[in-house]
């Protein structure tokens, strides 16, 4: 059975990427009804001119503009809110979706309410940048925090009365947004479902500044879930699990002189940082 999709494509100053992400879903084959929507959430650059590129290359095509942009989470509810599919396809605007993902994310919606497919990070990024962490959603959906499994949300798919039930995404969330939804979508009895064949080729941030930034920003949204998932079990971390973090860390620094060394220590470096930084900003020990 083929139900209906929405693609929905959150942006923001995505106008370096965003052509080769949405070419990639153009080219999809489905054959049900389906729909993009490209959601520009307060760009200051070309992503709204690039997307429109795309407007007479798809029969149901949407380019909408958040008027009130807030977290990467409000441009999401702001494309749920004005689509019509029954089933939810959530991408990025920096990745690309292989030939075959909407029809194998179409055939799992069918049997199971809420999704995630299979990540590869070796076609779109550097040599330099792969060992920087280890790959998630590769062949599962990962546990995050020692809590829950979690789908990551640049792969991501669900029932649109699944999302309903939970009321979508928290806007209030800086980051991790995705493993918010999850969890709240597991405790309504919404566990998530590996789909190997739904191929997406995922995009680190380039530059040793972005990778850092993005690592503090997960660090910092990781406070904000233990805040708000810690009455439902999520556990503090041990002081011996921070000491590792913090001497795995240090430990980084012997190979710095090496880009890939770097990027590793950055990494690190930047959730530990994050962490300190939301312990701050939301008054919840969580180093």
């Amino acid at each position: 059975m083929s139900t209906s999709l929405s693609v929905i494509v959150s942006c923001r100053n995505s106008a370096t990427t965003l052509a080769e992400t949405l070419e990639a879903i153009v080219s999809q084959q489905y054959d049900g009804w389906w729909e993009l929507v490209v959601v520009d959430n307060g760009s200051t650059d070309r992503t709204g001119e690039v997307a429109r590129r795309f407007e007479r290359r798809v029969e149901n095509f949407r380019l909408l503009d958040v008027p009130d942009p807030g977290y990467q989470a409000r441009g999401l509810n702001y494309g749920i809110e004005h689509s019509r599919g029954d089933h939810l396809v959530f991408l990025d605007s920096d990745d690309i979706a292989a030939p075959g993902y909407l029809e194998q994310i179409g055939k799992a919606l069918d049997d199971a309410p809420f999704v995630g497919g299979a990540m590869d990070v070796e076609t779109l990024n550097a040599p330099w940048l792969l060992a920087r962490r280890r790959v998630l959603q590769q062949d599962r959906i990962d546990v995050f925090c020692s809590y829950l499994p979690a789908v990551i949300g640049a792969s991501m798919a669900a029932r649109r009365e699944a999302v309903e039930a939970v009321r979508g995404f928290d806007e209030r969330l800086p980051t991790q947004h995705d493993l918010d939804i999850s969890w709240r979508l597991y405790h309504a009895g919404y566990p998530a479902v590996f789909v190997p064949g739904a191929i997406l080729h995922y995009r680190y941030r380039e530059g040793l500044k972005g990778v850092f930034d993005q690592e503090r920003g997960y660090g910092e949204g990781e406070v904000a879930l233990y805040r708000k998932f810690r009455a439902r079990g999520l556990r503090r971390r041990s002081v011996p699990r921070v000491l590792v973090d913090y001497a795995r860390t240090v430990r980084a620094l012997r190979d710095i002189r090496s880009r890939p060394g770097r990027a590793r220590f950055l990494t690190l470096l930047g959730a530990n940082l994050g962490r300190v930084q939301g312990s701050i900003r939301f008054r919840t020990l969580y180093l």
